[in-house]
């Protein structure tokens, strides 16, 4: 049989999973090589039904591998292997969206049992897996479908409405303006669709039904009222729905609406949210980690407990995100708790107390900031300098250009010039226009310096700065006339 166009496809396929973990979805590699999978699934699905038996180091296909010695099939087998995979059944019809899904269940996103897998059937520790009807929602790429979670479909009686539906307006119900009675109608009926929503599984609707009570929560002081809505809250705290929530909001493509009510939902039931969170933002790469911090932010004082556990962990990767996360929530604790953090051993645990010193703000953060002017750690250091330009103690100013001196690293020198701006103390600008200048022929200043020079005069204000931005903008050096002309807008 010839193999060509499966090792093709499966190639493509290998090849893109790669690019995807590497780069954004909308990455202009993984938008081209996305186009090739879907050139090669026509030669895929004329040699029919496949059984594709995995293994920790690549595919199998009667009795050969898969292009044995290929790095990319090697790395996507073995993550499906680590998941309990050890087969995948391929029939015709696979199209992008089943491929996309599949990356989801290698990266922990989605089970192996999702609808969304369309023509792919995985097995699971010896066992095929079950699942509705194939959901053309993609995990990844192109649109999702608000109520794609919905893996057991429910008929409705001819005198009901769908349960989202009844969900929807609900909670429309619960806005600013609605009567109180209204209100309350609304709460009771939510009382009772949470059982089918979780039964449903129905994530959107869940947290939809969350976010809309946490904000009737802030508006009420009825007893009554506020019983109701608690009473709701736990019927609808399920743990697996509270994990799958955490999951989908760390997923690519996820409608704004829909992304909106997770950041709220997770960040209300911050209480049994926060571990959750943890896990997934270390999980999760880099470029898709905003939700989390969002959610910490809605969450609020409600995450400083949760979140104080986790600043002791032996682990510095977990007390390091909960160092961050403290700082997001705004609590007036986060700067005391934060403190102690800048003399932790590991640089990272440091660095973080740093940036969650920075989120918090205030005057108070910019003393006990500078002896992390002098750490050892290149990240500490330009931390430290981004967290007492926060503060806004102009007084500031005079530590910072002593370090400016002394410092070797041109990324902590582009930060300091940054702060000494941010601050905009009186000699600031004599300062800044210093080293926004070339230099000496011998000593010419780098290009990255010279342009957060640039960025720090812009905010100086002054019709002094003004005329410096606009000579830049004519400077021989790509770097800084893009500075210049990007602080004139």
């Amino acid at each position: 049989m010839d193999t060509a166009g499966l090792e093709r496809a499966l190639g493509a396929i290998a090849t893109t999973f790669r690019l995807a973990r590497l780069y954004p979805p909308t990455h202009p590699a993984v938008v081209e090589s996305m186009r090739q999978v879907t050139a090669a699934l026509p030669a895929l699905a004329e040699l029919g039904a496949q059984e594709w038996k995995v293994g920790a180091t690549g595919l199998q296909w009667e009795g050969g591998h898969l292009l044995a010695g290929d790095a990319h099939v090697a790395e996507l087998a073995g993550l499906l292997y680590g998941r309990g995979v050890r087969g995948v059944r391929v029939d015709p019809g696979l199209s992008g969206d089943h491929v996309l899904a599949l990356f989801g269940v290698a990266l922990g996103m989605l089970p192996p049992d999702d609808p969304r897998l369309g023509s792919f059937t995985l097995t699971v520790g010896g066992r095929r897996s079950e699942r509705s009807a194939p959901d053309r929602g993609s995990v990844g790429a192109g649109p999702v479908e608000p109520n794609a979670e919905r893996r057991t479909p429910v008929a409705p009686k001819l005198d009901e409405l769908p349960a989202d539906v009844e969900t929807k307006r609900a909670v429309a119900a619960l806005s600013p303006g609605v009567s109180p009675e209204q209100q309350r109608a609304a709460v009771d009926k939510l009382i009772e669709l949470a059982p089918t929503l979780v039964a449903q599984r129905d994530v959107v609707s869940v947290a939809e039904a969350i976010a809309g009570l946490d904000r009737l929560l802030a508006m009420t002081q009825e007893p009554a009222l506020l019983e109701a809505i608690d009473r709701v809250a736990s019927a609808l705290t399920d743990p697996a729905m509270v994990q799958r929530m955490v999951a989908r909001l760390g997923e690519p493509r996820v409608p704004p609406d829909e992304r909106e009510s997770l950041v709220a939902a997770v960040g209300a039931l911050a209480a049994v949210s926060v571990p959750l969170v943890i896990d997934a933002f270390l999980a999760t790469p880099v470029d898709l980690r905003a939700p989390y911090r969002a959610a910490m932010r809605r969450a609020g004082d409600r995450a400083m407990e949760p979140l104080q556990g986790r600043l002791a962990d032996r682990n510095p990767e977990i007390a390091a995100v909960a160092a961050e996360f403290m700082g997001l929530t705004g609590g007036h604790q986060a700067v005391a708790l934060l403190l102690p953090l800048l003399r932790h051993r590991s640089e990272f645990v440091r660095e973080a107390a740093l940036v969650g010193l920075a989120e918090a703000g205030g005057r108070e953060i910019s003393r006990p900031a500078m002896p992390s002017l002098k750490d050892e750690s290149v990240l500490v250091r330009a931390a430290a300098a981004r967290a007492i330009g926060v503060g806004g103690e102009a007084a500031s100013t005079t530590v910072l250009v002593r370090r400016l001196e002394q410092e070797e690293d041109e990324g902590v020198q582009a930060e300091l010039l940054r702060a000494i701006g941010r601050l905009g103390a009186r000699e600031a600008l004599k300062i800044l226009a210093r080293f926004a200048d070339p230099g000496a022929a011998q000593q010419r200043r780098s290009p990255l310096v010279r342009a957060a020079a640039i960025e720090a005069i812009a905010h100086l204000g002054l019709p002094e700065a003004r005329g410096l931005l606009e000579l830049y903008s004519r400077d021989k050096e790509p770097a800084v006339r893009k500075a210049a002309e990007l602080a004139l807008r």
